[in-house]
């Protein structure tokens, strides 16, 4: 007995060190992963912090082109030519803006200045400089940095833009000269924690403009090439990058310190950003994870049921917290925005609103995340994030979520720095919570500042939270967190784009909203035309063509889009009826309906009607829906799909395979036609993998008897791909651009004896 116990006690052992052997190889295994990772990260974050620089020194310099022009423009259109006629102008204009000097050159070079402080600088020569020959030649110039000769000790930078007489002739150049210091305040903004610093480069590698706050001194550095430490390889990168406009990665040292770097052109011609990281800041978080990987595998499940004992605890002291607190919102427990606006309009009567900051906060790419981690994971994080205002603000914190993953509150500070810095620290916290979380999306802030002022007493808290909103749209789409405060140009945009909105409703009243078309060739039965998909194209009667980028998202926010859906969706049946009606066979038309149509409520009966008034036969309209849309529900979805063919439509799923792709989807929606965007898959890294990835998708389709159409298609070796891969139908400019329906009729009527020919 006492033999057959030892031997369990060598058994257990045995599978201890087994399990131990597979927690230490999982280990490093995930240490290996956490390390490329965060390598992948880093130098993802250094292209993206180099970005937001790019931009913001490309938005100081148009911006300030855009000035000249201006003056350009109202000189031109005046008939003057000369700095004393317009002294006064120039002075006004470069009240508002950041130029030193401004003046007038002639095309012999001779350069009249104005000063900020009224000064006037006569006769310069400045026939040599580059910018000024430029400018002469009918192009918008500026020059590298170089000493200012009117104030010693001063660098600046110029610009030169041609004065045309109405001949369109140049007849000078109108100058501004700014100092550097605008410049290198861009690119002073600190990379990664302060730790970084970016300098801006011409073509041939010399340094223009330093960066003034960086952790290490860089000595006599005045070029790229007097960088040591860069590799062969690494420089002739940087050489091709330099030669071809291009972006290059590469690391050098300064006083022992390795460097991780990139190269990337701005729009300016010739100019580069170059934007630094020591690579021992990336070596600090891998060192993080080696003492955290290593200590897991040591620990074992002690580690397991420790932390599980302390979420415990953490989770009972919050739900205790938030139960003392008493808030209203089911998910957070926090306020709800009814209990908001309450609250809020209690402060600004007792105290005023003087000295508030209104802020509103959005949680970019919510819904992705909450599609990759799962609903249950998003409203984790939501929870997390009241924590986060809480925990900065402190019991008296006055904020709620107003919607699924939106914030507002209130901030006792009107300072627009410390507002700034305070947002930091909000981003901070929230990202250093979730980064201790393996296989978490990375989360991003947008938040709008509204800073009332006595004046706006008057305004109800409504509308302060309104133009908080406005400033954080404003900021949205760009790349990363960032805040933004709310000003009449924000204002104005907001004013523009409901007048857009106006416009619109009298377009779709007027009928300025015209259907074009574009063909659909059957590429499995002799490339023979098909039908085409319809589209939507406002023709303004002053404007001329209204792009669709600038109407649709648009329309779809302000609900529009349903009205605009239903239009083309009419002018569709009846141009199939007067086709009918002349003996011609009717044309198969695909018609894209938004979510947006998809919610109403009478949408099948909508349709149905006109189908039937317009006496449509069943099989001839497809209607369009994005992959998207079965995110409302898939219950939902399918008994709209049922009631869709039962009423004689084709059901057509598109852009499959732009962000939603699910094999449920195909597994359970009963739909007729799959669409691909094949300008999806050229995204990808590895061609075979994407024609493989395509291909079985194709297959899978034709399994389920779902037909295939491919649409973007625009080169030969795409077309003989999709041919061979079994896809049925091809659309894209290899065919034919979108056209007015009049063309399109014309090519039903050429091409429906014979085979598409794609070198017409």
């Amino acid at each position: 007995m006492r033999e057959l116990s030892q031997g369990k006690k060598q058994q257990h052992m045995y599978l201890a060190i087994l399990l131990f052997a597979c927690f230490l190889v999982g280990g490093i295994l995930f240490l290996w992963h956490m390390m490329s990772q965060n390598e992948s990260d880093s130098l993802q974050y250094l292209d993206n912090a180099a970005l937001h620089q790019e931009i913001s020194v490309d938005r100081q310099i148009q911006g300030d082109f855009q000035t000249l022009h201006a003056v350009a423009i109202a000189m031109e259109e005046l008939g003057v030519s000369e700095l004393s006629q317009v002294e006064e102008m120039m002075q006004k204009i470069n009240e508002s803006n950041s130029f030193r000097y401004m003046g007038i050159a002639t095309v012999e070079g001779q350069l009249d200045l104005v000063e900020i402080g009224g000064e006037r600088h006569f006769g310069l020569d400045v026939s040599q400089e580059v910018f000024f020959q430029k400018a002469v030649a009918g192009k918008d110039a500026i020059s590298a940095t170089r000493q200012d000769p009117l104030a010693e000790g001063n660098y600046i930078n110029c610009y030169g833009v041609p004065l045309l007489n109405g001949a369109g002739s140049v007849v000078g150049v109108l100058c501004g000269i700014n100092d550097a210091s605008v410049l290198r305040s861009i690119i002073d903004a600190p990379l990664l924690n302060s730790e970084g610093f970016s300098d801006l480069l011409l073509q041939d590698g010399r340094i223009i403009i330093r960066s003034q706050d960086t952790p290490v001194a860089r000595g006599d550095i005045r070029s790229i090439s007097d960088l040591e430490g860069i590799s062969e390889q690494d420089m002739e990168e940087i050489n091709t990058a330099l030669a071809e406009d291009t972006k290059a990665h590469f690391t050098y040292q300064i006083e022992g310190r390795t460097m991780v770097a990139v190269l990337a052109p701005i729009s300016v011609p010739g100019w580069y950003i170059l934007s630094s990281l020591p690579q021992e800041t990336l070596w600090q978080r891998y060192l993080v994870t080696v003492v955290g990987a290593v200590f897991l595998v040591a620990t074992g499940v002690l580690l397991f049921f420790g932390m599980m004992l302390r979420e415990r605890r953490a989770d009972a002291r919050s739900r205790a917290q938030l139960e003392r607190l008493a808030y209203q919102d089911k998910l957070t427990q926090c306020r709800n925005y009814d209990k908001f606006l309450l609250d809020a309009e209690q402060i600004f009567q007792e105290s005023g609103c003087d000295g508030w900051a209104l802020w509103y906060c959005d949680l970019k790419h919510f819904k992705y995340y909450n599609d990759v981690l799962g609903y249950h994971m998003g409203d984790a994080l939501l929870k997390r994030m009241a924590e986060v205002f809480l925990h900065l603000e402190g019991a008296d914190a006055v904020f709620c979520r107003a919607t699924a993953d939106n914030f507002v509150g209130l901030h006792r500070e009107q300072d627009p720095k410390r507002l700034r810095a305070w947002f930091d620290q909000v981003v901070e916290e929230l990202t250093r919570e979730e980064s201790q979380v393996p296989n978490r999306v990375c989360v991003e802030l947008c938040m709008g500042f509204f800073l009332p002022e006595p004046q706006d007493v008057s305004l109800a808290v409504q509308e302060m939270v309104d133009r908080a909103n406005m400033a954080q749209k404003s900021i949205k789409q760009q790349a990363g967190s960032g805040c933004a405060f709310y000003n009449e140009q924000i204002r104005e945009y907001n004013r523009r784009d409901m007048e857009l909105g106006r416009q619109g409703m009298q377009a779709l009243r007027e009928g300025q909203f015209q259907i074009y078309v574009q063909p659909k060739v059957d590429i499995q039965r002799g490339d023979r035309l098909s039908g085409g998909e319809v589209l939507a194209r406002w023709l303004h009667p002053q404007r001329g063509m209204v792009p669709p980028g600038e109407f649709i998202p648009l329309f779809e926010e302000n609900g529009m889009i349903v009205d605009l859906d239903r239009a083309m969706f009419r002018q569709s049946c009846q141009w199939l009826r007067a086709r009918m009606d002349r003996g011609e066979p009717p044309v198969s038309l695909a018609v894209n309906v938004s979510r947006l149509s998809l919610l109403r409520e009478d949408f099948v009966e909508y349709y149905a009607a006109v189908k039937r008034q317009f006496a449509i036969p069943d099989g001839v309209v497809e209607l369009e829906f994005t992959e998207s849309m079965a995110l409302v529900g898939e219950e939902m979805f399918l008994d709209l799909a049922h009631s869709i063919q039962q009423a004689g439509f084709i059901c057509t799923m598109d852009d499959f395979g732009t962000g939603y792709s699910s094999l449920n989807l195909l597994k359970n929606l009963p739909i007729n036609v799959l669409k691909l965007d094949i300008m999806f898959f050229r995204k990808s890294i590895d061609k075979r993998r994407e024609r493989i990835v395509v291909r079985n998708i194709i297959q899978m389709a034709k399994e389920l008897d779902i037909r295939v159409v491919a649409e973007g298609v625009e080169a030969e070796e795409s077309l003989e791909f999709l041919r061979a891969a079994g896809c049925d139908i091809a659309q894209g400019y290899l065919f034919a651009k979108p056209m007015p329906l009049e063309q399109f009729e014309r090519l039903v009527e050429e091409k429906k004896d014979g085979p598409w020919k794609t070198e017409e």
